[in-house]
């Protein structure tokens, strides 16, 4: 991968973690957020002039994603594995023989 794509990649990532963080900031709301950092709502509002772009640079330098919480994360290498044995599958149902009666 070149240094072009590679920023790029990380452009992007930085660019999914910022949107996802501001949209549970609306979700949420910054006077909770603020409660729950110690601070002032005012100051939470501030974050949006950069400090929320400047976390996700960061998480994406270190290589590490924001998801939600009910997200399950799987590696690539599980991900491949499973979508082989998905089509290993497909395969053998098209190679099967009409209904035996009791699908």
């Amino acid at each position: 991968m070149s240094t072009n794509e590679f920023s790029q990649e990380r452009h992007d990532i930085t660019r999914e973690i910022e949107t996802l963080i501001l949209q549970r900031v609306a979700r949420v709301s910054q006077k909770v957020i603020a409660l729950e950092a110690g601070c002032s709502e005012s100051t939470v509002s501030r974050w949006n002039d950069g400090e929320y772009q400047r976390w996700a640079q960061v998480l994406a330098t270190l290589g590490l994603r924001v998801v939600p919480q009910d997200a399950m994360v799987v590696t690539a290498e599980y991900l491949s594995a499973l979508e082989t044995m998905a089509r290993i599958g497909l395969k053998a149902e098209k190679k099967r023989p009409g209904p035996l009666g009791w699908d």
